[in-house]
């Protein structure tokens, strides 16, 4: 009887076979998890459009089994990290504090032919799957004890998790604060930063909404003109200042932070400190419960003039989340030492980015909220750009 040989030449075929797979799939997996931390670090992902047979494809022009999977593979790539996920696309849903109800995705009516009509439509088409109210909070009072005749109170604000909170100072009395006498060295200042002045949601606007949903494509009522105000006041103290103008919130708004973030990473130093400024307002849901809390705190007297509170925004998720922190604090403590009680305690957001990973000089400032009249926001920007200029005075030297 003769015995079956064994064929050692074919298990070993079936074990490479084996082996290559598995690589294959460990590379092809290392692939797709770069392309999810590009995204998530604003970074473009090319992505692979074909049009099978359609109008622009001739007749002869056949696609290879290569070209079809890639684009198939492409599809995979925006079902996986969709926008929604992390990075800018999470950003979008506006876990930085501001405008917690009017985070939705702006629709672009081509149909509609006026121009007027058109933008008035955009900002009131919503999808209400996307609508985000702001998290119930908890208030918490603590009364302290009599300072300069007026009684103090500290209400904190924090959400279920308790995992960030602000504080907001309330009193019976005007601010009456006021800058320092500043001798400021613009040259100084010049040589040392680039100054970036952006908006990533730059058509939020204040009252009166006039039914747009506080979005405006006016400068003279939206984010982005207050910014106009902010860099005419550092300019007309000899600071340059780089002031980005364009929309980026506009007409997609799931795309704002990607979008900002292309624009400042054009323009940053590679020879100087970047301070980076990102404008924003507040906002809360009509008749919520946050704008309930809101409306109480959404203004303070300084020097006999009613100015909108502001808010400095910090992304946790950020590598140099201690630097950004710290670059915070700084300002906040200027901003307290000036205008006691025009900024809310900084809010720290967990799982956000908000594109401050640019620069460790990164600042989100919510100037004003949905419930804030123009003027007060107005008046409030002049009072930033005071503070701003001790803080480049002080980062310069």
């Amino acid at each position: 009887m003769k015995r079956r040989r064994k064929n050692k030449g074919g298990t070993k075929f079936y074990m490479v076979m084996s082996v290559l797979c598995l690589v294959i799939l460990f590379i092809g997996y290392s692939y797709v998890y770069n392309l999810s931390e590009k995204r998530k670090e604003g970074q473009e992902v090319t992505t692979i459009s074909i049009n099978y047979k359609g109008d622009d494809q001739s007749e002869g022009d056949e696609l290879s089994a290569l070209d079809k999977m890639m684009s198939y593979f492409n599809i995979f790539l925006e079902k996986t990290f969709n926008e929604n996920n992390d990075g800018q696309e999470e950003d979008s849903k506006n876990n930085d504090g501001e405008d917690g109800s009017k985070g939705k995705q702006v629709q672009d009516n081509s149909m509609v032919e006026s121009p007027d009509e058109k933008t008035k439509e955009v900002f009131r088409t919503i999808d209400n799957e996307e609508e985000q109210q702001k998290e119930p909070l908890e208030i918490y009072d603590e009364n302290e004890n009599i300072e300069q005749q007026a009684l103090q109170k500290e209400v904190y604000l924090a959400n279920n998790r308790k995992e960030d909170f602000f504080k907001i100072i309330e009193s019976t009395t005007s601010r009456s604060s006021g800058p320092r006498n500043l001798f400021l060295d613009a040259a100084s200042a010049n040589d040392s930063l680039n100054i970036v002045l952006f908006h990533t949601h730059g058509t939020e606007s204040y009252q009166p909404d006039n039914g747009q949903n506080f979005r405006t494509l006016e400068e003279d009522m939206n984010v982005t003109g207050i910014g106009n105000r902010i860099a005419a006041s550092l300019e007309g103290k000899g600071i340059n200042v780089t002031h980005l103008q364009e929309y980026n919130d506009y007409p997609d708004y799931n795309s704002s932070y990607a979008n900002s973030n292309y624009a400042v990473s054009k323009v940053l130093s590679t020879d100087k400190k970047n301070l980076l400024i990102d404008i924003h307002r507040d906002g809360a849901e009509e008749n919520s419960y946050y704008e309930e809390v809101l409306s109480k705190v959404k203004s303070i007297d300084i020097n006999n003039k009613t100015a909108a509170t502001c808010t400095l925004v910090v992304g946790e998720k950020n590598g140099n989340y201690n630097q950004i922190k710290e670059t915070a604090d700084k300002f906040y403590s200027m901003a307290e030492e000036m205008y006691p009680g025009l900024f809310r305690k900084i809010i720290v957001r967990p799982g956000a980015y908000f594109n401050q990973y640019l620069s460790d000089s990164s600042m989100l400032i919510e100037i004003g909220s949905s419930l804030n009249t123009l003027q007060e926001a107005q008046y409030s920007a002049d009072l930033v750009s005071e503070i701003l200029l001790e803080y480049i005075d002080e980062i310069s030297k």
